[in-house]
């Protein structure tokens, strides 16, 4: 029998002990490179976390102090309202000072976010602090608490794949479901999303006790996440192969498994006790085991329109941060690790329950909502742990969801979360009636704010003055008169879809009838009217505005198609519409679209109005497109090139 050869003789890299001393050390060297060059974003909620951080790190405590706030106006000057007025509630003695704050049971005034997280921040905040840096510098202390925790999320990922590069890839494919756009971030989205993979990867290869105190960190800042360890048992279960195959005996009589019996629980107590910190201080301050919840949540929200928002909205879902991820579990058949991806999903589902009765739906997000950026990470621990069963690595697969997730990341900074996404314009232009978001998104993203939605107001996504789709609430007595004029209904040819708390979507242009129109004073808007761009705005297919006196004040249309948007009298409908103007040589009519509704060909050079009879009828607009028989066409060369159809010197209405 030939003798073994001594440990030492193995090669450096493939020494267990050294090559993941090595591989922390090279990781800390890339984080450290990226902390240097990468700016941090003021994003989140940095009211709360900053003034929070600057107290712990002052004087031990994270009751405010008004020179805590004094310093952390002088960090962040842009938010110097909202410290004013944070001072201000203050001193005035008032119970709730700012909404981020509130006056806790021994008269102090805390964050309503427990300062765990500040906790964390206020160690390299000193450190910064004592270096030197300037106030807006020391911002830079969130983003060292994000990095650490990427260190410690890379270093459970080596544990779980034994292979360097395969961690690194693995670490990559996080920033690339999120992880890049929340780790500059002020706020503990990163550091929750990250501890929770880092959990589920411990929990998996037995360590339950690292595993539930990762957890126990991430549900701190966001407690949907407990629902780890009911998981928790089930996932040690789902890891183990032989477990899988004879669960009843290995359950019961495996060595190994009798062991993590016996240690499971006292993991597990440890990880509840650390998220425990928070409820027990929310106790004893506010009476209240989450403030929060208890100012900003209701659970009649809860219901399937919020659920299929928080996995599929095209602006802030789920799917805009893992469409890579999600087809490749869609389409990565693996028999042997089923049952570790129904266990993800379900826990994936777990966490997202209780994040659909916040108030603010539409709220601060980079891409994806912060929720459903932690909640992906059941999934894309999934999906890792089968690459993790692979005797070789699947390239092919691992580029296409690499690709995927960098377009999904690019996309993500395309867009802030009061507009639209690319990709929700784009289905809107395409097939409307495909997409219809929770009403929140849509209201604020329409209206490009962060507000509350009203039930009185009528929202409308109209790109080229034309609406594309319209949302209004059934509950307000004046809805459809608000859409269809004074008396007027909604006909049932109207298509749509209901949505939550009686919002309805209406496709296309709102069709009405039994409306009383035509009872307005004759109104005549000239080109002065179209050079203001008040009551008249040209949206497409006009040229400037000239004024060469009489029959030359006016607007030459250019192309073969234009568009005039007329916004209309408070509280009148007109029901004649006159068009003043004179064709171009070549030219003697034009196809008028008003509001969607075809009137025709039409010669608008006579001085006869058209009716508005069958129009349809939209409160306070009248969207017009005119296309033109024959646009001239200036011969090559010469200097005015311009296509002339119709010279328009005002619109009369009445």
């Amino acid at each position: 029998m030939e003798p073994t050869a001594p440990a030492h003789a193995a090669p450096f890299w493939h020494r267990p002990a050294a090559s993941a001393s090595a591989f922390a050390l090279v990781l800390a060297v890339l984080l450290s490179a990226l902390l240097a060059l990468v700016r941090p974003t003021p994003n989140g909620d940095l009211v709360e976390y900053s003034v929070s951080t600057v107290a712990l790190a002052e004087h031990g405590t994270p009751a405010l102090r008004p020179a805590d706030i004094a310093i952390a106006r002088a960090m962040l000057p842009q938010l110097a309202p909202h410290f004013t007025q944070l001072e201000l509630g203050m001193r005035a003695g008032l119970a709730a000072p700012h909404p981020g704050f509130r006056r806790g049971r021994d008269g102090a005034v805390y964050a309503i976010h427990f300062f765990g997280y500040s906790a964390l921040a206020a160690l390299p905040y000193r450190a910064l602090r004592l270096a030197g840096v300037d106030a807006p510098g020391t911002l830079k202390c969130f983003q060292f608490v994000n990095a650490c925790a990427l260190f410690v999320l890379g270093m459970a990922l080596y544990r779980l794949f034994t292979s360097p590069l395969k961690a690194l890839l693995a670490l990559a494919m996080f920033m690339l479901c999120g992880g890049a756009w929340y780790w500059t971030w002020a706020s503990p989205e990163c550091l929750s999303a990250a501890a929770l993979l880092a959990a589920l990867a411990s929990m998996a290869r037995g360590r339950a006790l690292s595993g539930s105190l990762l957890a126990g960190l991430a549900a701190q800042q966001n407690p949907s996440i407990v629902a780890f360890f009911v998981f928790a048992p089930l996932l040690l279960l789902c890891a183990d192969d032989r477990a899988r195959t004879h669960w009843r005996t290995h359950w019961r009589t495996d060595g190994r498994t009798r062991l993590l019996q016996a240690r499971l629980p006292a993991a597990l107590g440890a990880g509840l006790a650390l998220f425990a910190l928070p409820v027990l201080f929310n106790l004893w301050q506010f009476g209240v085991p989450n403030i929060i919840a208890h100012l900003y949540s209701d659970a009649r929200l809860i219901g399937v329109v919020r659920l299929v928002s928080f996995y599929c909205d095209l602006n802030q879902g789920m799917v805009v941060a893992i469409p890579g991820v999600l087809g490749a579990l869609l389409l990565w058949r693996s028999r042997s690790e089923r049952a570790m991806l129904l266990a993800c999903a379900a826990l994936t589902l777990a966490l997202a329950l209780p994040a659909l009765s916040v108030l603010n739906w539409n709220s601060g997000a980079a891409g994806v909502m912060r929720y459903a950026f932690w909640a992906a990470m059941p999934l894309l621990f999934a999906l890792l742990w089968r690459w993790r069963a692979q005797a070789r690595m699947p390239w092919p697969m691992l580029l296409a969801v690499g690709l995927t997730q960098a377009l999904a990341t690019a996309s993500a900074a395309s867009y802030s979360y009061t507009e639209l996404s690319p990709l929700a314009r784009l289905v809107l232009a395409k097939a409307p009636h495909w997409y219809h978001p929770e009403p929140e998104i849509f209201a604020e993203r329409t209206a490009h704010n962060d507000n509350y939605i009203f039930t009185d107001r009528i929202y409308s996504y109209e790109p080229d003055g034309m609406p594309i789709l319209t949302l209004y609430n059934r509950a307000h007595p004046d809805g459809e008169a608000a859409l269809c004029g004074p008396g007027g209904r909604l006909t049932p040819d109207n298509r749509g879809a209901a949505s939550a708390g009686r919002w309805r979507y209406l496709d296309g242009t709102p069709k009405c009838s039994g409306a009383r129109w035509g009872a307005m004073a004759a109104v005549r808007h000239d080109v002065n009217a179209v050079d203001a761009r008040a009551a008249v705005a040209l949206a497409a297919g006009w040229g400037e505005p000239e004024h060469g006196s009489g029959n030359w004040d006016g607007v030459w249309s250019n192309g073969a198609r234009s568009r005039i948007m007329l916004t209309l009298p408070k509280g009148e409908q007109p029901g004649q519409l006159l068009l003043e103007g004179q064709y171009f040589a070549g030219n003697k009519r034009s196809r008028v679209r008003i509001n969607g509704s075809d009137l025709g060909w039409q010669e608008l050079g006579n001085g006869v109005p058209l009716s508005l009879a069958n129009v349809p009828k939209r409160a306070g607009k009248l969207a017009i497109e005119l296309e033109y028989d024959a646009p001239y066409q200036a011969p090559s060369g010469t200097r005015d090139q311009r296509a002339l159809a119709f010279f328009l010197h005002g619109v009369a209405l009445w």
